[in-house]
């Protein structure tokens, strides 16, 4: 729970002969990572083609025909009901079904393609055409006079007389057919020998041509009439083009859907073998296993052959234990906030999981920013309709439900706490205060509350090198022993000076942070003496002196604005309860006799408070999770944990 799972290298030497059952064997439980030791090949640099290369190559074109099949037969995504299997299917057989379906399918859906095609142009020359109906001229004969050069088309109106102008040098004919919401429709005619001034003029004018499908003649209406009729027969084919996919659809859904989950199971089976090593006669199977499941996956290999050769090694939670994959394993209760810590980082094999802390933290700190009896049970309210799916307005949640929840029973403990329902500030008894009467001292609170969990953070980090030995960092680094040490004694003595009235002694803070200036100063030179670095310092004292002044000025704003960012927290607090007396104030304006209008200002201010004010205390909370906290203590880089799988319902 504290560690990610414990893993152990697992080594397979695997005679040839067993390779399909062992690589079934591993995949079956998702407890095996596989390593990608493909460079262990003793046929590496041969001429002779990889037949296990050839086979992944062809079961990859092979799903993506059968899936282009599937789309064009409008075969849901779906998976067959789940089934053994043991061995691959082989690719010519595969291959040879796929072909014959591909044939029948592919000719139907060309021509249902084309018809598309053709309805679509026929669309366009139609969105031409309609607004001409009214037009009672001949375009046919307009567009194909034979001794002289004509364009019928549209253009801007305030643009025609601009037209005139340009061919006023020119003999030519401008006749406007009909002019509408600033569209002229117009026909331009000039001799064949005026061409290319007609072209050009009839260009710069934003002359728009309409061009006339062959086998139509006659007015705009009888076009457009002859037209509407073309794209219903084209429709009427492409139904009756329709009936002989319906009909391989209904007799071939079933077998290629098997099919395409056969030669997806083919594919991954194939690429996990192409990343074995291989020797003459045997396979190198390399990986890793969760350690209380080695003796489980021994036995199930020894079942498969004796002659299968396994080497397991334990691997300990060091500073170069970065390769090893990390799977996290918390209470049912705790998993929803992985998600939380996954999306940071993974931790390192060597770093304690700080799930169980960001449970009790992130909770709380919203709880804190966010107290309300009544809004905390609305957002409780909200994560079980999104958790149990019985309001799909709420399913955009998903794994978030479970959070919302925490941060809504927490939201409602301290609403208690401070003695607020529903934006009503008194009326319940406060248990503890309320934030907006003691504004002082609940930021106070929360800065000493942020002292505290920054100083966990810090322990966490020195116990995590401690256990790694890396003594170095452990001790002088800045978030290590001297680096908490300096922490604390910049508070003794900000506290020993700012309130002589509670006694504490100066000296002594004052010596102590001395010595951790010092510390601090020193640090890179004692972490390269223990770690063996030459030289102590790079570039000379003068500039390792201006160094370490910068450093120590960085280290010092450091700490003031990691511990003053948790005033963000009793600051919301505050706000909390004073943003829904805004809608009170707006609601006695709307209707001071507390009518139904008073009431709806009252709604849309809980919408609004639960809603965008909840979503900016939770991105808060995840501010300060992730930068004032993970910041001291979670280095993060571990590979995830991937098991091997050769089902494609798992990898999809």
């Amino acid at each position: 729970m504290f560690y990610p799972q414990e893993m152990t290298e697992i080594e397979i030497i695997a005679p040839a002969k067993d390779l399909l059952s062992v690589t079934k064997a591993l995949s079956g439980q998702g407890i095996f990572s596989q390593t990608d030791v493909n460079y262990l090949n003793a046929e590496k640099g041969s001429q002779q083609p990889n037949q296990w290369q050839e086979k992944a190559t062809a079961y990859s074109a092979l799903e993506r025909r059968l899936q282009s099949i599937l789309t064009s037969l409008d075969v849901q995504k779906k998976n067959p009901s789940i089934k053994e299997y043991d061995s691959i299917i082989e690719v010519d057989k595969a291959k040879a079904i796929v072909d014959e379906v591909e044939k029948k399918v592919k000719e139907i859906i060309d021509q249902i393609s084309n018809e598309n095609k053709h309805i679509e142009r026929l669309k366009t020359i139609l969105l031409q055409i309609e607004p001409l109906v009214d037009i009672d001229a001949d375009f046919t004969t307009l567009q194909n006079a034979k001794y002289i050069h004509t364009i019928l088309g549209i253009m801007p109106g305030e643009n025609v007389d601009r037209l005139k102008t340009s061919l006023a040098r020119i003999p030519h004919e401008l006749i406007t057919l009909t002019q509408k919401q600033q569209k002229a429709v117009v026909w331009l005619a000039a001799s064949q020998d005026n061409l290319d001034v007609l072209e050009r003029a009839a260009k710069s004018a934003y002359l728009d041509p309409i061009s006339l499908p062959d086998g139509y003649s006659g007015t705009p209406a009888e076009i457009s009439k002859s037209v509407k009729q073309s794209i219903l027969d084209a429709e009427s084919k492409i139904e009756k083009l329709k009936e002989p996919i319906a009909q391989i659809r209904l007799e071939k859904e079933k077998e290629l859907t098997e099919l395409l989950w056969d030669i997806k199971c083919s594919h991954l089976t194939t690429n996990a073998i192409l990343k074995f090593g291989r020797l003459k006669y045997t396979y190198i199977v390399v990986g890793w296993v969760f350690s209380n499941h080695v003796d489980f996956l021994k036995e199930k290999l020894k079942n498969i052959s004796q002659d299968i050769l396994i080497e397991t090694r334990a691997t300990k939670r060091d500073k170069d234990s970065h390769e090893v994959p990390i799977s996290l394993s918390n209470p049912k209760l705790l998993r929803p906030f992985q998600m939380l810590v996954g999306n940071y980082a993974e931790p390192k094999y060597s770093e304690l999981d700080p799930t169980p802390l960001v449970a009790i933290l992130f909770p709380l700190l919203f709880g804190t920013m966010f107290g309300d009896v009544g809004h905390g049970l609305i957002l409780v309210l909200i994560g079980w309709l999104s958790l149990t799916g019985k309001v799909k307005i709420f399913k955009f949640l998903g794994g978030l439900a479970p959070i919302v929840i925490a941060c809504g029973i927490m939201s409602t403990i301290f609403g208690f706490l401070y003695g607020s329902i529903m934006g009503f500030e008194h009326a319940i008894p406060a248990l503890w205060l309320h934030p907006a009467d003691e504004i002082m001292t609940i930021l106070i609170i929360t800065i000493v509350g942020g002292v505290v969990v920054l100083s966990l953070g810090y322990i966490i980090n020195i116990f995590n090198l401690l256990k790694v030995k890396d003594w170095a960092n452990a001790f002088f680094s800045h978030n290590g022993i001297i680096g908490v040490f300096l922490y604390w004694s910049l508070i003794g003595m900000g506290l020993a000076l700012a309130m002589p009235q509670f006694g504490l002694p100066t000296l002594p803070f004052i010596i102590s942070t001395i010595i951790g200036v010092i510390g601090i100063g020193l640090s890179e030179v004692f972490i390269r003496l223990i770690e063996g670095h030459r030289p102590l310092i790079d570039g000379g004292i003068g500039t390792y002196i201006v160094q370490v002044v910068f450093e120590l000025l960085e280290t010092f704003i450091s700490y003031l604005s990691n511990s003053l960012s948790f005033v963000r927290v009793g600051a919301f607090a505050v706000a909390h309860s004073n943003l829904i007396g805004v809608f009170f104030i707006l609601g006695e304006m709307v209707n001071p006799g507390k009518g139904i209008g008073y009431w709806l200002m009252f709604l849309l201010g809980t919408v609004f408070v639960v809603g965008f004010e909840g979503l900016i205390v939770g991105i808060q909370t995840m501010r300060l999770t992730y930068y004032e906290i993970f910041g001291k203590f979670f280095n993060g880089g571990g590979k995830k944990f991937e098991p091997l799988s050769l089902r494609p319902i798992d990898n999809d």
